[in-house]
């Protein structure tokens, strides 16, 4: 069961994977300088996570929660509460990396507007600038912009930015890895056309918080981070021994909270089966199949069907097994296969 305390700490590993600070500026005519400031807290996830976030804004008292046709969102806007409930929960359970430094900067433009200096042209125009410096992403964040909002506003001299303090983090909390793993991570069972089978568990962040995922290789002391194409790295851990010993009970006991929970439970179920052998006769073989396309999104992402692949690996030589007394009913053959070779 989780303590408040352990809640705040899985709440900043959710962050770490789903959360973004955001500082929004808006043409406000009634305004003596033309610009409101809005700074926003939110959390996104699949639509499926809606429970979990009506949760979260029940136990923090603060904030609402919309939806869209397959998201689901947690936001905070109100500065009385981003102030008073969100900055206190992640300056004691920090994030890490680039989301800590958005985080920081956040932080800075909430003080300055407690402070009233979001009125001032020169405090509005150092907010302009520092909210330009996160999350720099999007044809709207650009200098070009930035400078015309600075000469909407009267103000052409240079702006200085102090450099952050970082504080010193301890060692990654065991329920942020498992509020990260809800964000970010997945877990899976990949068959490969020459009949082997590798379990998965990997968590994938953007390349600005590649040290998060070398924090979970010294945390669970197995696994690898590898480079992707997308900006992006991931953390994977393949060996089963490693699994079943290491990342298993640590969610065991460390719970997740979203439906991924239920995908965890599965993928348990799948290991224990192979770390068995159970996997290599025919009804193992056909359970651990059940088992892989019952996670993941009824397994949406697979390139065959349930159907197709067993008749592939019956096909290969891999698969000897007489499916005609199969049954068939739980079957869904909108599901498909990756991972295959």
């Amino acid at each position: 069961m989780f303590t408040n305390k352990s809640l705040s700490a899985y709440i900043s590993g959710f962050t770490q994977a789903d959360g973004n600070f955001h500082i929004a500026l808006e043409k406000a005519t009634k305004s003596t300088l033309g610009l409101r400031v809005k700074p926003k807290f939110s959390l996104s996830q699949h639509i499926s996570a809606k429970p979990f976030f009506e949760y979260l804004k029940t136990h923090l008292d603060v904030g609402y929660v919309y939806t869209s046709r397959s998201d689901v969102n947690f936001s905070v806007n109100s500065l009385p509460q981003i102030k008073n409930k969100i900055l206190p929960l992640f300056d004691e359970y920090p994030l890490r990396d680039g989301k800590l430094n958005s985080y920081l900067r956040f932080k800075q433009v909430v003080k300055m507007m407690d402070n009233k200096q979001h009125l001032t042209k020169e405090g509005l125009a150092k907010i302009i600038h520092i909210s330009y410096s996160m999350n720099p992403i999007g044809s709207l964040r650009t200098e070009e912009n930035k400078l015309k909002l600075l000469k909407s506003i009267g103000y052409d001299q240079e702006i200085y930015l102090e450099n952050l303090s970082i504080p010193n983090l301890s060692p990654i909390n065991p329920d942020f890895v498992s509020g990260l793993t809800d964000g970010d991570g997945s877990f899976f069972i990949s068959f490969r056309s020459n009949g082997r089978v590798t379990p998965s568990y990997t968590v994938i962040q953007d390349n600005s918080c590649r040290n998060v995922l070398e924090e979970l290789v010294r945390y669970f002391n197995c696994g690898k981070v590898y480079d992707l194409k997308s900006n992006s790295c991931r953390f994977q851990v393949e060996n089963l021994d490693d699994i079943i010993n290491k990342v298993i009970p640590h969610f065991n006991n460390y719970l997740l909270l979203t439906e991924k929970k239920t995908h965890f439970e599965i993928f348990s179920k799948a290991c224990e089966l192979m770390q068995s052998n159970s996997h290599k006769t025919q009804e193992g073989f056909l359970e651990l199949i059940n088992l892989a396309y019952d996670m993941n999104k009824d397994g949406k992402g697979r390139k065959l069907s349930k159907d197709e692949f067993i008749e592939f690996m019956r096909s290969k030589s891999k698969l000897p097994l007489d499916t005609n007394n199969f049954d068939k009913t739980n079957i869904t053959s909108n599901l498909s296969l990756i991972g295959s070779s």
